[in-house]
């Protein structure tokens, strides 16, 4: 219940706070200043409620002050149930009730959400640790400014914000009742103690607040304080403009969207004129009928709360439940629809419904007008202008993030869509049709909750079903023990798949760690290589199953399920070796069973196949060995992202870049990547000397294994690119600011140490080993750079792939030879497997499929349900051809 409360209640205010803390420490780059613009920011925002307070305040000494010569009679004169009696009709007499003393109460009231949120977001806040702030020493420790004895300090901040306190009391009590005073004077009091041992960042918010309090009751002894607190809001706006226009260096997109903000202040007349000429005209008919009003306005917060809170984030999770599982320790995806639903209720019901009964029908009739038109935007914005931006990343952020900026003629189109919205739903208040908007929001309901039923069937299927399989395979419950093991005497084969990696990276990686020349004695790199596709679902096939899985392959056995042909792919080299009397070993079979956690139990019917899923079942052995205590929570940074992302899509189009904010959606935990994604790869290929035992028999083994570390941009610490909390040094590769290289780095050069260690175990020169990507990423490494005419980057489809073979030895070299990733079965079994067949299909494997010219896709559609049952939907301009040297654009057409 009291998680409950905490959502609902006090998380919006802390997604203020936090919202304004970041954007400030963008302006001004100083926690300090942050803090103190919070502070203005909360006080700016609470100055409407604060001014109610005020007025109710008034209202009850006025009462109180006519009603208290007969109550002190009747006191007097009467005593017990008699003196009881008598008050209550006294009381009723005057339209007044005890409880009403309340209102009294209410300013106090007001700060409590917010002090509670202020505490709980900078107790904690980790980019104030260590800052200092004028005679500050840590704004995330007491002050401790006067030294008392030995190790004893006295905390000269709490006192300071006490007196200031006390003194804007002083002002404010000073024509009031004793027991006013009591109350502010005992406020301040509890609050020096409960502050008084709290973070010097947090008293100085508090201070802060109590400063801007007593300018308040300073202001309200003044002639026309309204007309004063705007001139000086006017001056700090040009400033602030001023400031951001001309000495500000960040992005201008982000600063002209605050500029325009800021000036909603200087013209607040105008705005309020304009609302009143509204109210009195177009309006009228929902000023005049406060039922409507009502019901139109709690309709439309309810369906808001719906469709932000759980349709949005049903969207998502639906498509990779999966994803969404057993994430620490939240273990079910519906967690995450449940933490959102409750932030969206706080959001768009709570908080607007308390302040829509706080002020009279003016304000609540612009509310209810309002509330539908952010409905139905929201509706608009999502469905209409729902925007491409590449792939979702499990912590919400977008591969091609650089779309999000719209281009002119989208934003135009966008904000004339949205005037048109507006004018219809104010024609449609100025007729008195709103019954119209009751009729369309019941049907909306149903769509939504449509859509919210099917999606909760969708989620709770999927992961009843990856739960069965998770506890099946055990695969939490993985030991640091040696699970690869290789023969001295007979032959050993190691496919290794590396998903993503870019190929065009590897000629750097060797120039920056020199080393690994020594490491991959006797590889073959071949550059001119070329991927089926730009995605693991299309592009690994044909890597595990050869030239019977390419696209158009697969497509042509069309009465057969999509899922079947992609298992037979994982299982043809497996089953082929383990046949022949191989020790196989299988780790991480891509979409295997088409679950984005391998369903390893397709090799069920396989005994002699040894299969584990190693990705995430090594991370936590090797934090504790890293001594990594500080890893942020993933399960924390969802709970908070989804709710932006519902902003984000629900917003117009010219909002959502300010609202992505790089990825990071103004978090101070700043966590754009799924830093533990990363280790869950990494662990494993660290681990691999561990992982790795002999056998003392001859016979041969096989090991198919694949890791995505390659697949995980992220910058990692050089020169040995490992994983830190904070990356100091990005290395000085050309590069070193593209954040896929850091990745594809450390993948090679624990590679490299695994290879020294299969070295002084005396089984590398009778291994043959294969090293390759299913597809390479879409980024510009210039060695593509002749092709400006065609509609894709090629970069995407050349992959990495380096072949060692047995009793190679010599240093690197390099082979224009043209490959494609579905040439690995036949190098995998090339002389040692005489005339391999198909298991499935009864055809032979081998490369004379390799027809000229190859036919590859473009298609991005990466998840399965995005197909259909049998075949890949393929559109007739995704198909092209290419032959020869893949980095001549002449040698690449579109098949028609």
């Amino acid at each position: 219940m009291l998680n409950i409360f905490y959502t609902v209640i006090i998380y919006p205010l802390i997604q203020i706070i936090e919202f304004a803390y970041r954007v400030s420490y963008k302006i001004f780059e100083n926690a300090g200043l942050s803090v103190i613009s919070v502070s203005i920011t909360v006080t700016f925002l609470c100055l409407p409620l604060y001014i109610i307070a005020e007025k109710w305040q008034h209202i009850e000494r006025d009462t109180i002050r006519r009603l208290k010569p007969k109550i002190d009679k009747i006191k007097t004169v009467f005593k017990g149930d008699e003196q009881y009696m008598i008050l209550s009709t006294y009381y009723r007499q005057n339209h007044y009730h005890p409880l009403y003393s309340l209102r009294n109460s209410f300013g106090i009231l007001i700060q409590i959400p917010f002090f509670i949120a202020a505490y709980s977001f900078l107790s904690h806040l980790e980019s104030l640790k260590s800052v200092s702030f004028y005679f500050i020493q840590d704004l995330s420790k007491a002050d401790g400014l006067l030294s008392i004895g030995a190790g004893s300090h006295l905390n000269i901040l709490p006192i300071l914000m006490t007196l200031i306190n006390c003194i804007s009391g002083m002002i404010y009590t000073k024509s009031l009742y004793t027991r006013d005073k009591i109350q502010v004077y005992g406020t301040a009091a509890v609050f020096l103690i409960l502050l008084y041992n709290s973070p010097s960042g947090l008293v100085l918010y508090w201070t802060m607040n109590n400063v801007f309090s007593l300018i308040k009751n300073i202001f309200y002894k003044l002639k026309n304080p309204t007309f004063i607190l705007y001139i000086i809001l006017c001056i700090t706006v040009l400033l602030l403009d001023t400031f951001l226009l001309f000495f500000h260096h960040g992005d201008i997109y982000k600063r002209s969207i605050l500029i325009v903000a800021t000036l909603l202040i200087p013209a607040s007349p105008v705005l309020i004129k304009f609302s009143n000429f509204l109210l009195g005209t177009l309006l009228y008919p929902l000023h005049a009928d406060k039922q409507k009003r009502a019901i139109l306005f709690f309709t439309s917060l309810g369906l808001i709360c719906l469709f932000a809170g759980f349709v949005i984030p049903s969207y998502i999770i639906s498509s990779s439940p999966q994803e969404f599982s057993y994430i620490e320790s939240v273990l079910s995806p519906f967690s995450f629809l449940g933490n959102t639903f409750l932030q969206a209720f706080g959001f768009t019901v709570f908080w607007p419904i308390c302040i829509y009964f706080l002020f009279g029908s003016k304000i609540k009739s612009l509310l209810a007008a309002i509330a539908p038109l952010l409905f139905f935007g929201s509706l608009i914005n999502t469905y209409l202008f729902s925007g491409e931006y590449g792939e979702l990343s499990t912590l919400l952020t977008f591969s091609n993030a650089g779309l999000i900026r719209p281009s002119f003629y989208s934003t135009l189109i966008n904000i004339i869509v949205m005037l048109a919205l507006v004018a219809a739903i104010i024609f449609l208040i100025y007729k008195n049709r709103i019954k119209i908007f009751f009729v369309i929001n019941i049907i909306i309901l149903f769509a939504l909750l449509g859509i919210s039923v099917v999606h909760s069937i969708s989620i709770l299927k999927e992961f009843n079903q990856f739960t069965i399989m998770r506890n099946s395979t055990e695969e939490s419950k993985a030991t640091l023990s040696p699970i690869f093991n290789f023969s001295k005497e007979g032959k050993n084969v190691i496919v290794i798949m590396l998903d993503r990696a870019i190929s065009s990276f590897v000629p750097e990686i060797f120039s920056e760690i020199p080393e690994l020349y020594n490491q991959f004695s006797g590889f073959v790199y071949y550059p001119n290589t070329v991927s089926f596709n730009i995605q693991t679902l299309m592009g690994a096939p044909p890597l595990f199953g050869g030239y019977e899985y390419t696209p158009k392959e697969i497509n042509k056995r069309s009465d057969e399920p999509l899922v079947k042909k992609h298992n037979e792919s994982l299982l043809l080299m497996p089953v082929i070796f383990s046949s022949n009397n191989f020790s196989v070993t299988v780790t991480d079979p891509p979409w295997a069973n088409y679950s984005w956690i391998p369903d390893i139990r397709i090799y069920k019917n396989y005994p002699d196949i040894k299969v584990y899923n190693t990705i995430r079942s090594y991370t936590d052995t090797w934090l504790n060995k890293n001594n990594f205590s500080k890893l942020q929570l993933k399960s924390k940074i969802l709970k908070r992202n989804f709710i932006w992302f519902s902003l984000f899509k629900s917003a117009p189009l010219a909002l959502r870049y300010a609202i992505y904010n790089s990825g990071d959606w103004w978090s101070t935990d700043k966590m754009t990547i799924d830093f533990r994604q990363i280790l869950n790869n990494y662990a494993v290929l660290d681990f691999l000397p561990i992982l790795t035992d002999t056998n003392t028999d001859k016979k041969n083994t096989f090991t198919l294994m694949q890791n995505e570390m390659t697949h995980e941009p992220a910058f990692l610490q050089a020169p040995g690119y490992i994983p830190v909390p904070a990356v100091t040094n990005k290395g000085n590769s050309k590069f070193a600011n593209i954040s896929n290289y850091p990745s594809n780095a450390a993948a090679l050069r624990l590679l490299g140490i695994w290879f020294d260690h299969l070295a002084s175990m005396g089984v590398y020169n009778n291994t043959r080993i294969i090293i390759v990507a299913d597809h390479s990423a879409g980024i510009d490494t210039g060695a593509f750079a002749d092709a400006p005419t065609l509609p894709f980057n090629r970069e995407a489809l050349n992959p990495l792939l380096m072949v060692k073979d047995f009793d190679a030895n010599f240093p690197l070299k390099t082979d224009a030879t043209f490959m494609t990733n579905a040439d690995v079965p036949t190098l995998a079994f090339k002389d040692i497997i005489d005339d391999p067949v198909n298991p499935f299909t009864g055809n032979p494997v081998t490369d004379t499929m390799k027809k000229y010219p190859l036919l590859i896709t473009t298609s991005g559609k990466w998840m399965p349900f995005a197909h259909h049952t049998n075949t890949f939907i393929i559109n007739n301009d995704e198909w092209y051809s290419v032959h020869d040297n893949i980095f001549d654009a002449q040698n690449w057409q579109k098949v028609e």
